[in-house]
């Protein structure tokens, strides 16, 4: 190691150590026990020390804060060696570990140590570690996952046995604070609930509740949940949240509101993971009037069979060409398609239709119209790339023979330095033989070093002019062929979209904002485009 390359130390401590109590592991002895084995030898001196850590996070993942503030540091070359107290502190994962011991910090020239595992990896370069290494590695990756799946055992018991053992409570809840396994009513929340039952009861769809919820400007679950909880999260930092069907399909469907419990909904992929799937409703666990409910049995299961148990339309997908790229300008929202008689389709904003008062596109737009506004818009912008292609070429015809000038003067200038080297020597010679005095020497030698200094200048100008016209010839500009290819489309297609667009947003105007994807910012607002 070089004495400007950086050590980094890293530090972890997570719920899922059993001995989270004891000194030994925790996160200031981690750091005592590295700045102790970096004194100890010498070799680290002078090099610069960092430190990340993460507390309180499983070693399972390897997306944690500290640890992903490490791994920028390393790809941007800040970081030539990484310090752990022991291999788990690193990571837990079996595979992981040994991708990042193995393949990862070798390629990279990364130096990994792990004190108390007697590990260095440069005592390791062109072999693997020893097998003791790898059964340790192993041996954390199966403790976590056993860990893990006693966690569960442990927190499914609590569940049967009518303890509220969820981390997350239903909207219209809390738990008691005197008694975490409790539920209790709040009651704002309660009565909002309440509502949606009673206008589910009259027959309005979800859409339909939600913009009565909106009008009236009732907080939506998340806003709630600040209050209560004084949080700020970057979503609610928006204007105005909105009531979404979703949320209320969810309220609707709810049995916690008749005081069940419901619980074994979710399984993990495989023990230790984080990704979840549902499983079957028949395998689901409910325990009865497990706490206070807030909706009356008769009026639920009525909800349930007039409203939600409606027969299911099957529908197919529907195919178009700007599919997933067309975005209200005002909510972001993917603005949603239907198809009407005859097969034609139209863009609508659903925002638009869960609140009265906001700036959403209020009418429906013609996909048969927009797609004939982008193609225009396409054949538009593949006349600007042909122009620009061949700007492009121009610049580059006028560089290189700028470059190809300045290397002929530079090989001159650097000749003309060379002989006047010579005459320098030549002239050290002549004075020694006495051909010239002391005084004339010394002037002739001001006079050669003079030019010489002047020829250098000259050359160093050169060899900068050289650099930059490299540079223009080298820059990695956007390849515009296989946008070019596309001249004389007639029709376009999803391919054709795909290649051209990043995506398209329309204001309540109608005014349309192109996203290119070939642009260098992303995008090119095209706001005189408007639909008729």
């Amino acid at each position: 190691m070089m004495p400007k390359d950086k050590i980094a130390g890293y530090y972890r401590l997570s719920v899922e150590d059993d001995d989270i109590k004891v000194e030994s592991n925790s996160i200031t002895n981690q750091r005592l026990l590295i700045k102790r084995y970096l004194s100890e030898h010498r070799e680290f001196s002078d090099h610069e020390y960092c430190e990340f850590y993460d507390d309180g996070i499983s070693g399972t993942t390897m997306n944690r804060p500290g640890m992903q503030a490490l791994l920028e540091k390393i790809r941007m070359n800040e970081v030539r060696c990484v310090i752990v107290k022991d291999l788990s502190r690193f990571s837990r994962d079996y595979i992981e570990l040994g991708t990042y011991m193995e393949q990862i910090f070798p390629f990279m020239g990364i130096r990994f140590i792990s004190i108390m595992d007697h590990y260095d990896s440069k005592d390791y370069v062109g072999k693997t570690a020893d097998i003791d290494i790898g059964f340790k590695s192993l041996m954390a990756d199966f403790y976590c996952k056993d860990v893990s799946e006693k966690t569960r055992s442990a927190v499914l018991e609590r569940k049967n046995q009518g303890k509220y053992a969820t981390g997350n409570t239903p909207f219209g809840y809390k738990k008691n604070e005197s008694n975490s396994n409790e539920l209790i009513i709040v009651p704002k929340e309660a009565e909002v609930i309440r509502h949606i039952f009673e206008l589910a009861l009259t027959g309005r769809n979800l859409t339909q509740i939600c913009k009565k919820l909106n009008d009236d400007n009732i907080l939506t679950p998340l806003e709630y949940k600040n209050l209560r909880k004084k949080q700020n999260r970057k979503e609610l930092q928006q204007e105005r949240k909105y009531w979404q069907p979703g949320t209320v399909r969810t309220i609707l469907l709810d049995e916690s509101y008749i005081g069940n419990m419901v619980y074994n909904k979710w399984m993990q992929e495989e023990v230790g993971g984080t990704r979840r799937i549902i499983k079957p409703r028949e395998e689901w666990k409910v325990f009865k009037n497990h706490h206070v409910p807030i909706i009356d049995k008769s009026i639920f299961y009525e909800v349930q069979e007039n409203f939600l148990n409606r027969r299911k339309v099957e529908r197919q997908p529907i195919l178009y060409a700007l599919k997933g790229k067309v975005y209200c300008g005002y909510c972001k929202r993917n603005l949603q398609v239907m198809k009407l008689a005859g097969g034609k389709l139209f863009y609508y904003c659903q925002n638009q239709k869960l609140n009265s008062d906001n700036e959403c596109i209020a009418d429906s737009i013609s996909n048969e119209i927009l797609e004939e506004v982008v193609l225009q818009e396409i054949r538009k912008q593949i006349i600007e790339l042909v122009n620009m292609e061949e700007t492009k070429r121009e610049v580059f015809k006028t560089q290189k023979k700028v470059l190809e000038r300045n290397e002929r003067e530079a090989k001159e200038i650097d000749a003309e330095i060379s002989e006047l080297i010579t005459v320098k020597a030549l002239a050290l010679e002549n004075y020694h033989m006495g051909k010239y005095t002391k005084e004339e020497y010394m002037a002739y030698r001001r006079q050669l070093e003079q030019q010489i200094c002047n020829k250098q200048t000259i050359l160093k100008e050169i060899e900068k002019q050289k650099e930059i016209c490299a540079v223009l010839l080298e820059t990695n500009s956007k390849d515009y062929e296989k946008y070019l290819n596309y001249a004389g489309i007639t029709i376009l297609t999803k391919d054709i979209a795909d290649i051209f667009i990043d995506r398209i947003d329309i204001d309540k105007e109608k005014s349309i904002d192109i996203h290119w994807t070939f642009c260098e910012q992303g995008y090119d607002e095209q706001k005189d485009v408007t639909i008729m």
